[in-house]
């Protein structure tokens, strides 16, 4: 477990700033268990920081890491939080990626965007209000300014955050921004087993998978549908 992953990661769900665009970097749950795992991270970070001015002269002891991933995962125990938002924090902090294949995960980011950019003429119809849905939430990072958000919020926390990083007061914008660049297939799986409802779900993987097999002459396996 790396150290940093962890903290930033605690740190970063304890900000203000980014508390509305959790979705980009794939954690889906609703407004309620957001609130209760925000003010929850606030904790771990002062557990973090003991008293340290400087995020760089907290200890950074296998056993101090420790009990600050056991924080967080009492945390999420707390919070009720669904498998899918666990799975996803779970796997910001080690650093592993969801158990789909990377082909997979490849061919239904790029359907995705072939269906979103209006590219895709031929193939099954969809229900209009399935591709609404994923437009509204298939955003592109780039046209949040993450470093702009970080650094201009006046929220008296962020304010804290960004001077425990007084060399780097845009750290965690920085941190958020690489991970959304790896994140189009977390956002868009956690997005349609978290926001559609079961028949929405199923019709998609069902063009998923005859759009999949025009593209590729291969039959596309789900086996992760929920």
């Amino acid at each position: 477990m790396k150290s940093s992953e962890l903290d930033k990661l605690v740190m970063l769900l304890s900000s203000d700033w980014f508390l509305p665009h959790w979705y980009l970097i794939g954690i889906f749950t609703d407004e309620g268990k957001k609130c209760l795992l925000h003010d929850g991270c606030r904790e771990i970070v002062r557990q973090v920081m003991s008293g340290a001015k400087q995020y760089w002269d907290v200890d950074f002891a296998s056993d101090r890491v420790r009990k600050t991933r056991l924080m967080l995962d009492a945390l999420m125990e707390r919070c009720k939080l669904e498998e899918g938002a666990l799975n996803r924090i779970k796997g910001l902090v080690s650093g592993e990626e969801s158990s789909i294949d990377d082909a997979t995960r490849w061919l239904l980011v790029s359907m995705t965007e072939q269906l979103l950019d209006g590219s895709v003429t031929d193939g099954p119809r969809l229900n209009a209000s399935i591709k609404k849905s994923l437009y509204e939430k298939w955003k592109h990072p780039d046209e949040i300014d993450f470093k702009e958000l970080c650094l201009a919020s006046t929220i008296n926390w962020d304010q804290y955050l960004r001077s425990t990083t007084s060399d780097l007061p845009a750290m965690l914008a920085d941190y958020v921004s690489a991970v959304v660049g790896q994140s189009k297939f977390e956002v868009l799986w956690g997005f349609i087993n978290t926001n559609l409802t079961v028949s929405e779900r199923h019709e998609l993987f069902s063009w998923y998978r005859t759009f999949g097999k025009t593209l590729t002459g291969e039959p596309l396996r789900l086996a992760h549908e929920a």
